[in-house]
């Protein structure tokens, strides 16, 4: 579909053109390997894992801790710019400013602030006594034991925390303690997403009714938009006309059901090779936002009415049924508000740690922040 698309997610919530992330994904750097440094080939060079950049109401952001997320920030920036111009070169990225600002200053702020958003995020955790399970010590374990002491030290602990430091300026229990961290802040931050309810989402709407307008939950810049379903019938690249009428057929087939009554969502749900058919076919987005033969077939329906014929993209065949249609300003529904309530939770959840951010007493230690380059 569209490059900018809105829609569920696997994880229950609104993502921008990307599927989920798993769970404690959004801050560490674990999953595939502990230490992603380590399979990419980079070197991280640490003075000390000692030396405290900031502190966040007492908690202390190091220098060590700093710059495994600074690497981070630093690639996935590069590989932003990429996706953007497939040809720029690491040495022409990093020399040219981005909005007159150096970019590995911006990547250093976008650093600090996440760090202050765990920080305060961890304090809660620990204050609300969230630990690991054994189950999933264990894991960490046996992840440490795979990436790091099998490759560097031959399933030698203290050989290979010998080499780690030799590379990296840092010990396994530092970078195990950075992951214990994200993973445990993660965790706290679902259960807490899963105590907010539907109710709360509505009496949030009702008592902020204007951020619905514009807020990037459901579209940009309170543009018009529309919240709609549909269903795919996938036709691949390669496909041949034999697999297009077949794809046309089934389309048909499916809007002979929808003639007959029955429910769209859970026809999305049986038959939508779409990764929102999990959600209804369930999509909320603006102008701009899809393909243009989509987009044009949403916008021209009437609320409630789907389309009469497939709709022919490069994707294969769509029906696309309208629930409800916003002008520009026009904040969207409490129904669908309340439809993608497993956002709202997490929005709401997030408020409230952008609240906390701002009362927390933070304080950077300039000497060690300029320094680092």
């Amino acid at each position: 579909m569209g490059n900018n698309r809105i829609n569920k997610s696997s994880s229950g919530r609104i993502a921008e053109g990307k599927t989920g992330m798993p769970l404690f994904a959004k801050y560490g750097l674990i999953a595939a390997a502990i230490v992603l440094v380590i399979a990419v080939g980079l070197v991280i060079y640490f003075s000390t894992a000692a030396r405290i950049v900031a502190t966040v109401d007492g908690e202390k952001i190091t220098e060590a801790e700093f710059l495994y997320y600074l690497d981070y920030q630093k690639r996935m920036m590069y590989n932003s710019a990429q996706q953007a111009d497939p040809n720029i070169t690491e040495e022409t990225f990093w020399n040219t400013k981005i909005g007159g600002e150096d970019p590995i200053e911006v990547a250093k702020r976008k650093t600090l602030e996440e760090l202050k958003n765990l920080k305060v995020q961890y304090k809660l955790a620990k204050e609300a006594n969230v630990k690991l399970t054994r189950e999933e010590r264990n894991w960490f374990d046996e992840a440490i034991r795979q990436q790091i002491i099998e490759p560097l030290g031959g399933g030698n602990r203290i050989k290979a925390n010998k080499a780690y430091k030799e590379l990296y300026g840092m010990s396994i229990d530092d970078v195990e303690k950075i992951e214990v961290q994200a993973y445990i802040v993660e965790k706290y931050a679902a259960a807490e997403i899963a105590r907010i309810t539907e109710a709360d989402i509505e009496k949030y709407y009702a008592e902020n009714t204007g951020l619905y307008k514009a807020d990037r939950m459901f579209r940009y810049d309170a543009e018009e938009a529309v919240w709609a379903r549909h269903i795919l019938i996938k036709v691949d690249e390669d496909a041949s006309q034999e697999d297009w009428d077949a794809a046309l057929e089934k389309a048909k087939e499916l809007i002979e059901k929808l003639n007959a009554g029955e429910d769209f969502a859970a026809l999305a749900r049986e038959n939508s090779d779409d990764s929102s058919a999990q959600w209804g076919g369930d999509y909320l987005f603006g102008k701009g936002k899809m393909v243009e033969e989509f987009e044009q077939a949403a916008f021209a329906l009437e609320p409630g009415r789907f389309t009469e014929e497939p709709v022919k993209t490069e994707y294969g065949y769509h029906i696309i049924k309208l629930e409800e249609k916003y002008a520009e300003g026009e904040p969207v529904s409490l129904r669908c508000a309340k439809e993608y309530w497993e956002y709202g939770a997490e929005f709401l959840y997030d408020q409230r740690i952008s609240e906390l951010e701002d009362k927390a007493e933070f304080r950077i230690e300039d000497s060690v922040y300029d320094s680092i380059k």
